[in-house]
């Protein structure tokens, strides 16, 4: 049996896949994060802003002269050009970043710099210019290199208008935003495949114990184990645990059963003597009775080392290929003057069917339920046996409409000297039931029992299933 046969219903796989979800969101964000710096927006807007206040300046010299554009660098000179850019980066004045300057004859008339800015190298690209230069502000004797600068200079009659500004922290943001982003994206990759692979792991393991628990079930062997291939993880620990239950299990079942048998074993030879003892008694109907009794001490003994050696050794050496309906038409015939006797309908409808099979133990099986069947119905009533295959499964099913049990005592019918309340009148050692269990095990098979199957309101139903 597999515990999460649906890998998509496992609690664990939609864990995995709500992470891989997020994840893949965070991708999407990052993704146009990086994209976002990539696309040079933030030196696009400085660019623009360079540009727009140049043509500001050119446009008033050409309207108003030289006199209003040095009066507008001389009262805006510390403020121009702030951008939502130098505001994204923390930047929240020109001083550092940002200058306007007009001179003439190489000395400077207006503007927030002490000198004309020096340009050391120019860079072509493909959307925008930069150049590396070096400025002085005022006040500051020390000079300031910008490795990226953005800068146009516009001759205004005798005058030269220098407007620039620096983006060396925005190409500084930009390396950082595609680096961590690229970090971002391999780290919640990585979880997205690492969650994934643990909800793989984790149903497996299920299924994995769930299959040696079902096999436990199935076969009633005690000695699977589950294989223990890790230790770092709570499943192994559970593994571990699980197998230690079952050695704990296994020993004191064995320890039941040792004592069943030895016990079962050890009075069958007394009572076999006081059987033999019991058959001196002169008395014919007093010897008949006593007689019976041992008989059925001697039965029940028999039974029990049976069911014990069916359920220890698993022997199948008594296995072959054999014509079940043979098997089970010798049944029928065995049991028809019996039901005859009580005017009991004994019909049966067997489709031919070949199976590896003890034909022994399958014809006692069989033997002993319609037994039950017949023993349990009442006079004039019916008894159907029926053997067909689906599939995937032979099957034979022994149905009657006697005294039946009811539904809440079928659960238990398997068990060793359980006897339902309606079969306590009659003979019998509540074994049967328990050694037709243990045989259909050990093909492999199982019991199903059925409440009222003839649909009389009363009844019970017996059903064997073999896997084809």
């Amino acid at each position: 049996m597999i515990a999460i046969r649906d890998f998509t219903r496992s609690s664990s796989f939609r864990v995995g896949v709500l992470l891989t979800t997020l994840a893949c969101i965070a991708i999407v964000l990052i993704v146009y994060f990086w994209r976002l710096t990539s696309s040079d927006l933030f030196i696009s807007e400085s660019n623009a802003a360079v540009n727009a206040k140049t043509n500001a300046l050119v446009t008033l010299y050409e309207s108003l002269g030289i006199e209003a554009v040095r009066t507008a660098i001389a009262s805006n000179s510390l403020t121009s050009g702030v951008t939502a850019s130098d505001t994204a980066h923390g930047q929240h004045s020109d001083n550092t970043r940002s200058f306007v300057v007009l001179s003439k004859d190489n000395q400077i008339v207006a503007g927030n710099l002490s000198s004309i800015p020096l340009v050391l190298e120019r860079h072509t690209g493909a959307s925008f210019d930069t150049a590396e230069i070096v400025i002085t502000r005022p006040g500051n004797a020390a000079r300031k290199t910008l490795h990226q600068a953005l800068m146009r200079e516009e001759a205004l009659g005798d005058y030269t208008l220098y407007v620039g500004r620096g983006i060396d922290d925005l190409y500084s943001a930009q390396w950082f935003g595609k680096t961590f982003s690229w970090i971002i994206v391999v780290l919640l990759c990585t979880l997205s495949i690492l969650s994934f692979a643990i909800a793989v792991y984790v149903v497996n393991r299920i299924n994995r114990m769930s299959q040696t628990a079902d096999k436990i079930i199935k076969t009633g062997s005690l000695q699977e184990r589950l294989q223990i291939d890790s230790n770092w993880d709570d499943l192994s620990s559970l593994s571990i645990v699980f197998n230690q239950m079952l050695d704990t299990i296994e020993s004191s079942v064995n320890n039941i059963k040792s004592v069943t048998d030895s016990i079962a074993h050890d009075l069958r030879t007394p009572l076999s003597r006081l059987r033999n003892t019991l058959e001196k008694i002169e008395d014919d109907e007093l010897r008949t009775d006593t007689t019976q009794e041992a008989d059925n001490l001697l039965n029940m003994f028999n039974s029990l080392l049976r069911i014990s050696g069916l359920e220890t050794t698993n022997k199948k050496e008594g296995f072959c290929t054999t014509d079940v309906r043979a098997i089970v038409e010798d049944v029928v015939d065995l049991y028809h003057p019996l039901a005859e006797e009580r005017n009991i309908h004994l019909s049966s409808s067997l489709a031919p069917v070949t199976m590896t099979v003890d034909p022994n133990l399958l014809f006692q099986a069989v033997a002993n339920v319609l037994d039950n069947a017949i023993k349990y119905s009442h006079d004039d009533s019916e008894v159907t046996v029926e053997l067909c295959q689906t599939p995937h499964h032979f099957v034979i099913s022994v149905f009657d409409e006697g005294v039946g049990v009811g539904e809440n005592e079928i659960i238990n019918l398997e068990r060793r000297f359980y006897r339902a309340d309606g079969s306590r009148t009659s003979k019998g050692n509540g074994l049967g039931l328990s050694l037709v269990s243990a045989i259909v095990r050990l093909h492999e098979g199982k019991t199903w029992f059925v409440h009222d199957p003839l649909m009389k309101g009363h009844g019970l139903g017996v059903v064997f299933t073999f896997k084809r």
